[in-house]
């Protein structure tokens, strides 16, 4: 970086002219600025200004390009610096270290004007302040601008990872995290809290007659009839395979016995054509166990999952509740 004090040519006597930093200044600013300001010359890739590190002296680009990033990992760009636009104004005005560190992308030329310089001539021209608080507004919304976008992206990474792409359910990773969630928010409250695992029956044959694609659309179909029968504040996730695992708060045995019986009679009497023409409807069996208020969720999901076996073998198309005092289920 080559450090000299020389005077402005007539192009950047213009560009200073247009400047945001000097608009509405009296005439002769500019050229009162340069007499008193250092000039840089920066190859590409030099650091202009360093993260962590105190500084007092805004710069003005008079040409090339930089760009502004945060320091660590990877070194996301915040914004790019053009000629006529300034950087350096947060910790002219907090006296706080940088927080972000500005390279020239190109070979550059800059204006450093000293705090020292700039606080007296605001004295006289206080649209210098002005403008310097315009800037600083600028900065900030557009660093709240890229806050809000990385928070959307992350939010819609979240949604991707949390969500079944083929059913448009959550997962089982997201159930994972949810339903303990829930449990223990109900662990002190009177309302019971009820599990159903449902499994479609005969899903093998469904692949095996007409192939993967129609036993996708069966999935589909299958997640869209369950989601559409639970109330919204009812917990639904692919489990797994032809498994869905459902979680209802406020709900006790009984009621979730009824809300499962009438699910798998939604499926049993909706038929639906498959890609290749054929009309079919879904049988589901369905083990349901209501929560005790100690067991875990892996420990609830065995006891539903122990229903659904006994539904399976009792002839598949049924509703098993979990029985804590028999071997078995009741249906």
């Amino acid at each position: 970086m080559h450090t000299t004090a020389q005077t402005l040519s007539e192009a950047e006597l213009a560009l200073l002219g247009r400047a945001p930093l000097l608009q509405g200044v009296s005439a002769g600013t500019p050229q009162q600025l340069a007499a008193r300001a250092v000039f840089r010359s920066l190859s590409a890739g030099t650091p202009l200004i360093k993260a962590e590190e105190y500084g007092e002296t805004l710069y003005l680009l008079l040409a090339g390009e930089l760009a502004v990033y945060l320091p660590g990992p990877g070194r996301h760009e915040l914004a790019r610096i053009l000629p006529g636009e300034t950087v350096g104004e947060q910790s002219l005005i907090d006296g706080r270290p940088h927080s972000a560190e500005v390279v020239a992308i190109s070979d550059a030329r800059v204006m450093a004007l000293p705090g020292a310089l700039l606080w007296r001539l605001m004295q006289d021209q206080p649209a210098i302040a002005l403008n310097l608080l315009r800037l600083l507004s600028l900065r900030m919304r557009h660093s709240n601008a890229e806050l809000g976008d990385a928070f959307q992206l992350q939010q819609e990474l979240q949604l991707a990872a949390e969500t079944d792409a083929l059913t448009g359910l959550h997962n089982r990773r997201w159930m994972e995290q949810m339903f303990p969630r829930v449990m223990r928010r109900n662990r002190h409250e009177p309302s019971a809290l009820s599990l159903l695992m449902i499994d479609i029956d005969h899903f093998k044959r469904v692949n095996d007659s007409y192939g993967h694609v129609e036993g996708d659309q069966v999935l589909r179909h299958t997640a869209s009839l369950i989601r559409s029968m639970l109330r919204p504040g009812d917990l639904c996730a692919r489990y797994g395979g032809e498994e869905f695992c459902a979680l209802l708060p406020d709900v006790d045995q009984t009621q979730a016995t009824h809300i499962a019986e009438r699910l798998r009679e939604a499926l049993a009497s909706t038929r639906f054509t498959l890609g290749s023409g054929a009309s079919i409807t879904v049988e589901v069996s369905i083990g349901m166990a209501q929560w005790d208020k100690q067991a875990s969720l892996s420990q609830l999901q065995q006891q539903a999952d122990q229903a659904l076996y006994i539904a399976k073998q009792n002839g598949r198309n049924r509703v098993v509740s979990f029985d804590a005092t028999s071997d078995h289920g009741r249906s």
